[in-house]
C-alpha cells in the first residue's frame, strides 16, 4: 500500500523579489499608459475647443 503525502511549497526570497519588480514594472507601465490617454485626451480637448471657437465665429 502506498500513503499520500502532503506538499508543501514555500515561495524562495528570489521569486518574492521577481514578483515584487514584475508588480512595479506593471505599475511603471500603466502609469505611463495612463499618463499617454491623459496627454491625448487634453490634446483633443484643446483642438476641441478651438473648433468650437471657430464655429461660434461664423
Amino acid at each position: 500500500m502506498s500513503k499520500l503525502a502532503q506538499v508543501v511549497v514555500e515561495e524562495t526570497e528570489s521569486e518574492k523579489m521577481q514578483e515584487a519588480e514584475f508588480d512595479g514594472d506593471n505599475l511603471y507601465l500603466k502609469k505611463k499608459k495612463e499618463d499617454e490617454i491623459r496627454m491625448k485626451l487634453d490634446q483633443f480637448a484643446k483642438e476641441l475647443s478651438q473648433v468650437k471657437k471657430q464655429r461660434d465665429e461664423h
